[in-house]
């Protein structure tokens, strides 16, 4: 759909001008008119007669903007609904009022997972992974040619090597990430509901069925998805998994299949211990728990993880889930 739009550009019907010659004072006059009522309306006022030499101009709405109640806008809707399809949606219309137009939701529909994805939020979520790896490529420059500075035996320089070498294996990575634009709806898990968010051009959505599996991933000894169980909780499931000696429990992350994430650390220092801890949080089916190693050395990769304060805030920037993560082991 985004494709084919950018190859075809909205004509902006309000505003269209004339350049023409004056050939007494030798200087070019420009003369603005509204396409629309020249067009549609034959409307005197602005459907000027044309003279020899007169240049006309039409405008589309990405040269001048224009209101978005005056754009045509087209959405994505797709997955469980009664009929997907692209739509053309009016001004201020809203996520559920789409819904329903489509016909409603199918009896499979898992709502809570509902993926709403906008393509003014995938660009800055771009832009923010860009200059994290820009900001990372700077740093481990800056660390390289300390380390060079500071190199005196062949055992220190193999170290220093290898480690640069991880390091540049790591920003490619980085490199061949994208933004999914995606953004968190936060519905109850119990009782899902749309939110009344205003729908943009460009904008999809995508309701799947209801899913058995929870997957667990990271620093385990079995990367698997598991039955889901109506009372299984982030301990019963990495316990399932089995970490590893390297695993970073205190840093562990809950994915939830509504794109929010939830971390162990932030959650310890914000909602303290007890029947809410991250460990006993109950899942819902199409969550991922994912377990970082633990670091024990500074490369520059560390640096950037650590200054990013941490991993929940990288995904809410970045726009990346638990797929996404993966490619960063």
């Amino acid at each position: 759909m985004n494709d084919v739009k950018s190859q075809l550009t909205e004509i902006n019907w309000d505003y269209a001008s004339i350049e023409r010659l004056d050939p007494q004072a030798v200087k070019t006059t420009l003369i603005p008119f509204n396409l629309g009522k020249a067009i549609k309306d034959k409307d005197p006022a602005n459907n000027i007669e044309l003279m020899p030499g007169d240049v006309v101009t039409i405008f589309g709405v990405d040269d001048i903007p224009v209101p978005l109640e005056k754009r045509t806008q087209f959405v994505r809707l797709g997955g469980e609904v009664k009929v997907p399809g692209i739509y053309q949606v009016s001004p201020g219309e809203t996520l559920p009022q789409l819904v329903q137009r489509a016909g409603g939701l199918s009896r499979d529909a898992y709502l809570y997972g509902t993926v709403f994805s906008r393509e003014s939020t995938r660009v800055q979520q771009q832009e923010n992974l860009n200059q994290a790896i820009r900001r990372m490529e700077a740093q481990v420059q800056a660390q390289a040619a300390t380390t060079v500075q500071n190199v005196y035996d062949k055992d220190s320089i193999s170290n220093s090597q290898a480690q640069a070498a991880g390091q540049r294996m790591m920003l490619e990575r980085l490199r061949n990430l994208k933004a999914s634009g995606r953004i968190a709806l936060e519905m109850d898990a119990d009782r899902p509901e749309l939110p009344a968010l205003t729908l943009q051009d460009g904008d999809s959505i995508t309701v799947p069925s209801k899913p058995s599996f929870v997957a667990v991933f990271g620093a385990v000894l079995a990367e698997n998805s598991f039955i889901h169980r109506s009372n299984g909780t982030v301990a019963d499931y990495i316990d399932k998994a089995g970490p590893t000696r390297e695993a970073d429990l205190e840093a562990a992350m809950l994915i939830r299949g509504d794109g929010t994430v939830l971390s162990n650390r932030a959650q310890r220092s914000w909602v303290g211990f007890g029947n809410m801890s991250f460990m006993n949080t109950r899942l819902q089916p199409g969550d991922s728990i994912f377990i970082p190693e633990v670091v024990d050395r500074r490369s520059a990769y560390t640096q950037f993880i650590q200054g990013a304060k941490d991993w929940t805030a990288i995904l809410y920037q970045f726009g990346i889930g638990a797929a996404a993560l993966k490619t960063l082991k």
